[in-house]
């Protein structure tokens, strides 16, 4: 517990995430930066990432919710992650909704494709047919249309990266992202040229994101800049030579850290930050919020008389997933939130206090008959083995980031 009391006042060296949502500078804006080719062959010390991480979450929270639907979105949107990512296809009828997978039978109770079904019979599938969805609370789950993830977008203030899959109608495609301005310049677009070059044509606003092959040397990639505002794919394609040289031409770099699964993804994100990423692709949006900010402020609602809900106080996304301890004279007992960041107990076990006693990636908070309130990390608890590994490996990576100063 001494090295976790050591390590706490790092947490007030993190830049928070949802300070600013950064809007995406595109391609075609003037570059302040003087190339320095010598650092392509060479990049001696790595360059420092900006300074607020560009974050996206990988199909929403897919560890926290079935992917690719509404509330997958919302836990992302719940840890102030810049961007979600969402797999856009386009229905037999021209809609456009989001699905990774080319084949709907592995994660839905339908077979077939998107592609062959109406928007009407789409929506009708159960996104949450598959483990471990299964029974949950999530279970039916409708696949998100691509309406409802750029409204979300919109009332938060973040912004979408579109990986297109299967779209052909790009002229609907614009007319419905430009109805969304403020969104879309926090977002990128994963298009390859020249289907890039259309898009740009239709969407004055649009940024793409240039997914690397990873054979490209790094003067090909300082002049794909000229194009792309973002650059992404797997993080071992990347070098700190090639990290400069898209530095030099004002691109971001922002990698997988899910290559290497589920448990070296937090070595993945620490490892990008060391060689001078601005940020990460995520599948773990909390162990990110964790690793890179800090947590996220909270507050406790009660919203019926016995149902409480555990919110990002900032945007009052809920926090699923999260241990409450419940007080009463009757004694002590733990609950966890789910569906909405929410909790629900017994009709006859009003308790008198509700804590949530805080983690890596989320801040503490309380509840009492005087109403929500904040409470200081760690009071009536101390953060479990996962919170405590996850404040080691951050706070060592503070230490290495803060001795320079960070590149915005």
């Amino acid at each position: 517990m001494r090295a976790l009391a050591a390590l706490l006042p790092l947490l007030a060296l993190a830049p928070p995430l949802g300070a600013q949502v950064p809007e995406i500078p595109p391609a075609e804006a003037p570059c302040a930066e003087s190339p320095e080719p010598a650092r392509w062959l060479d990049g001696g010390t790595p360059d420092v990432g900006r300074a607020v991480p560009l974050v996206s979450s990988h199909r929403g929270a897919l560890t926290l919710a079935p992917e690719n639907t509404i509330y997958a979105y919302r836990y992302a949107f719940a840890y102030e992650v810049a961007l979600i990512e969402v797999d856009v296809r386009q229905t037999l009828d021209g809609r456009f909704v989001g699905f990774h997978d080319q084949s709907i039978d592995a994660k839905t109770d339908g077979e077939g494709t998107i592609e062959e079904r109406s928007y009407a019979e789409v929506r009708a599938l159960n996104a949450a047919d598959y483990e471990p969805w299964i029974g949950s609370v999530y279970d039916p789950a409708q696949i998100v249309s691509l309406e409802e993830v750029l409204e979300l977008a919109a009332e938060l203030g973040h912004g979408i990266e579109f990986d297109n899959k299967s779209v052909t109608d790009y002229v609907g495609f614009a007319a419905l992202v430009n109805q969304y301005p403020e969104v879309l310049k926090r977002s990128i677009i994963n298009l390859p040229p020249p289907l890039s070059l259309l898009v740009r044509a239709l969407i004055p606003e649009a940024r793409f994101i240039y997914n690397t092959r990873g054979d490209e040397t790094p003067a090909e990639l300082f002049l794909e800049s000229e194009v792309a505002s973002v650059f992404g794919s797997r993080l071992d394609e990347y070098s700190a030579e090639k990290i400069a040289a898209i530095h030099d031409g004002c691109g971001l770099v922002m990698p997988h850290s899910y290559d290497e699964g589920g448990e070296g993804e937090a070595a993945e994100i620490l490892r990008a930050r060391d060689m001078g990423a601005d940020g990460v692709q995520t599948n773990q949006p909390a162990l990110a919020r964790a690793l890179l900010a800090g947590p996220v402020p909270t507050r406790l609602l009660a919203e019926a008389p016995n149902r409480i809900c555990l919110v990002n106080a900032n945007n009052g996304m809920g926090l699923s997933e999260k241990p409450l301890r419940l007080l009463s004279h009757q004694g002590e007992f733990t609950l966890r939130t789910a569906l909405a960041g929410c909790a629900q107990w017994p009709a006859d076990g009003a308790p008198d206090q509700v804590i949530f006693d805080g983690d890596a990636s989320a801040a503490a908070a309380q509840w009492g008959p005087d109403g929500s309130r904040a409470a200081p990390i760690g009071r009536g608890g101390s953060p479990g083995l996962l919170s405590l590994t996850i404040l080691l490996l951050w706070g060592s990576a503070r230490l290495r980031l803060v001795r320079v100063l960070r590149r915005v």
